[in-house]
């Protein structure tokens, strides 16, 4: 390439206080959340209340796999290959965890812009569910971490996405005053329901209004841990007395997975008018994939219309939708594809405007170095490379793609 590129999916390992720095009075009080140490003193395991963060492995990341350790083999997957997989663990780069070798190791790699992403935080939302002051107490001490340490416009290149949750309505609003004023100009959120209601659902019309107003783009990213999905599983599927072994839970991916979730927060989004009522909010798909795109399409506006047969238009919150919900998709969805599915297939599904590259560069299921993401768009003109590598992302975040 002859241009540097905007990175739309990058991640950091979170420090150790990134949950801890900045504690509410109730999270000092309660010593909320707080590390212990194994008797042996070689693991230390990170709890928030009596819930261990226990998703990642090895939370304080002080080893990590090299980046792309997993990349060959969802290749092989993607083509029907068998895969193998040989991990090393390595002492983590200060690249990954401070902002100015970060920008060093971007100019290295030809990189312009980034957008960063949690590796932990992503993945402890559901330890807190039942607790909705505490879980937004935690996650404002984590966006101020994250201000901190990383900064949510850094030198007009580094752009770390605030966590906002839905719990309560009016702390989100709350806290996305809070990390506009610090010039947040992407947030990240978990896909899903909302805690028992559509993310769409007039309850929330506060938060899309600032969003609306803001004009900041509103992500979903790929999450792990426990969840409203992974309970849904535990009851319809693996109920108690039926023990939790490896041959039940195998189809859990296959029914629950990220595919699944990001088609039924779009669902949501569309079907219930959100666009209608909010035209200004964007919406990117961050490490989720796109093979799920051409069949929610066909859902949205087969399904959208199914009991509406004999109406022009799909009646919903705030008005009826009176175009094709897959045109809605189309004019507010942004996707970021997998580097080992077919890019330029996506491409003529939504249109190269549409489609943003993501490295997912440092973890191990991302490309080795992130230009090496290119590799996907073979076959695909000069400007629409371009277009997918640089400027969707620059349009969509800075405003331009000069």
């Amino acid at each position: 390439m002859d241009f540097t590129f905007f990175d739309a999916d990058n991640h950091y390992y979170e420090a150790e206080d990134a949950f801890t720095r900045y504690p509410s009075d109730r999270m000092a009080a309660e010593h909320y959340v707080r590390w212990l140490t194994e008797a042996d003193g070689k693991r230390r395991r990170l709890f928030f209340g009596t819930q261990e963060a226990d998703t990642v492995s090895n939370p304080t990341f002080h080893k990590v796999i090299a980046p792309g350790s997993y990349h060959g083999t969802l290749t092989l997957q993607t083509d029907h290959r068998t895969p193998r997989v040989d991990l090393e663990l390595s002492p983590i780069s200060p690249a990954y965890r401070d902002r100015r070798a970060r920008l060093a190791a971007m100019d290295e790699q030809g990189v312009e812009k980034v957008v960063l992403f949690p590796t932990l935080a992503v993945t402890v939302e559901g330890l807190m569910a039942d607790d909705a002051p505490m879980l937004h107490d935690c996650f404002h001490a984590f966006n101020r971490w994250l201000d901190d340490d990383w900064g949510f416009a850094h030198q007009d290149r580094i752009f770390a996405a605030p966590y906002i949750s839905l719990r309560d309505v009016d702390r989100a609003v709350a806290e996305l005053e809070w990390v506009l004023d610090r010039g947040a100009r992407v947030i990240t959120m978990r896909p899903g329901p909302a805690y028992g209601r559509s993310p769409a659902h007039p309850h929330f019309d506060p938060f899309w209004s600032r969003v609306n107003e803001a004009g900041v783009l509103v992500t979903y990213h790929v999450y792990d841990g426990a969840s409203a999905y992974r309970d849904m599983f535990r009851r319809y599927w693996a109920a108690p007395p039926e023990p939790l072994t490896p041959e039940v839970s195998v189809v859990e991916p296959a029914l629950f997975g990220t595919d699944v979730q990001i088609m039924e927060t779009l669902s949501a989004l569309i079907l219930h008018n959100l666009f209608g009522r909010f035209p200004n909010v964007r919406v990117g798909s961050m490490e989720m994939g796109s093979a799920w795109v051409p069949l929610l399409l066909h859902r949205l506006d087969h399904v959208g219309h199914l009991g509406h047969l004999g109406r022009r238009a799909i009646p919903s919150f705030g008005g009826a939708l009176t175009r094709r919900p897959s045109e809605i998709f189309l004019e507010h969805i942004w996707v970021s594809p997998f580097p080992e599915e077919d890019v330029p297939a996506l491409v003529d599904v939504i249109g190269p405007e549409r489609v943003l590259m993501g490295s997912d560069f440092p973890h191990g299921e991302g490309t080795p170095k992130p230009a090496d993401y290119a590799a996907s768009l073979s076959g695909l003109d000069a400007a629409t490379v371009r277009r997918i590598m640089r400027d969707n992302a620059l349009e969509l975040i800075c405003g331009t793609a000069a």
